[in-house]
């Protein structure tokens, strides 16, 4: 019997169609984000993507990096996502720099948390106490970007890996796997059918706290993994 939470995704809503792509908002334009971007942009989505630098000065670097994706100030990451719904946000910023995420600039979205936390990394205090409790990070990012929807998805597979792991051509079922939790069933629904979309099988953790499988030094992070690797791990 198939798992409900983990049946095959239906189309995303506003799913790209000639002429009006549904547009995803990467928070973060280094290696990672430019990844996500790239491998978007050939599923047929358009990307609004920000940093730290203003949006003329990060041209040139898309333009290297991801061609035909959009630079953008930080607050306006989500404005064109907000027409498809809510919207998706792809938050891919190291995890010491969040303090510099305004919270509002994500307001109304479904968040996308692909950060992960590494060794001598200077945390923000509320996140650092999350790590020091043991508590998974993606739940105090839910509880600091508490007016978006938060699935963790993205941060245990490498940017390095990530052009050629996404693989549209392949039958769902022999695609690289990748996991999402997240509390909110309907945001969590969201991001596996983007997963979907992007090439990738998606599969169901349950709720956020279940990301934590996900995080470094977890059982499934950075392994290539196919989907009897992850359904252990669902709850």
């Amino acid at each position: 019997m198939t798992d409900p939470q983990n049946a095959p995704m239906p189309p995303v809503h506003g799913s790209p169609a000639p002429g009006t792509p549904e547009v995803v908002g990467i928070l973060g334009a280094g290696r990672a984000g430019t990844a996500f971007a790239r491998v978007l942009l050939k599923a047929g989505y358009g990307v609004d993507i920000a940093n730290t630098r203003p949006p003329k000065a990060l041209r040139h670097h898309l333009t290297i990096h991801a061609p035909g994706a959009q630079a953008v100030d930080p607050a306006d990451v989500a404005a064109r996502t907000r027409e498809h719904d809510g919207g998706v946000v792809i938050l891919a910023v190291p995890q010491e720099e969040l303090d510099e995420v305004d919270p509002d600039w994500v307001s109304g979205t479904v968040l996308v948390d692909a950060t992960n936390t590494w060794q001598d990394e200077i945390l923000p205090i509320w996140l650092e106490g999350a790590v020091i409790r043991g508590e998974p990070t993606s739940s105090a990012v839910a509880e600091h970007f508490d007016r978006a929807r938060t699935a963790k998805a993205l941060n245990h597979i490498s940017h390095a890996e990530f052009d050629d792991a996404a693989q549209l051509d392949l039958p769902v079922a022999q695609r690289r796997a990748l996991g999402v939790a997240g509390d909110d069933d309907a945001a969590r629904g969201r991001v596996m059918a983007l997963l979907e979309a992007m090439g990738f099988d998606p599969v169901s953790l349950g709720p956020l706290a279940a990301g934590v499988v996900l995080q470094p030094e977890g059982p499934l992070f950075n392994r290539p993994l196919r989907r009897e690797d992850l359904l252990p791990h669902a709850r």
